[in-house]
């Protein structure tokens, strides 16, 4: 997961045309790991079948 953090910082850096100092890139990796593992774990949460839908808000 780390690799794919860094894939992605260095890829979004590029297309937002902007640089990251390289003594806050480790922090910067580190935090868009975990954002990917959180994510993941989003991804995967499947709700049971008891589990009802809430009533739809109408003004």
């Amino acid at each position: 997961m780390e690799k794919d953090a860094e894939a992605f910082v260095d890829r979004a850096a590029a297309v937002l045309g902007v640089g990251i100092d390289p003594d806050l890139r480790p922090a910067v990796v580190a935090n868009f790991a975990h954002f990917i593992a959180l994510m993941e774990r989003v991804e995967g949460f499947e709700p049971p079948e008891s589990l009802d839908p809430p009533a739809v808000y109408r003004p």
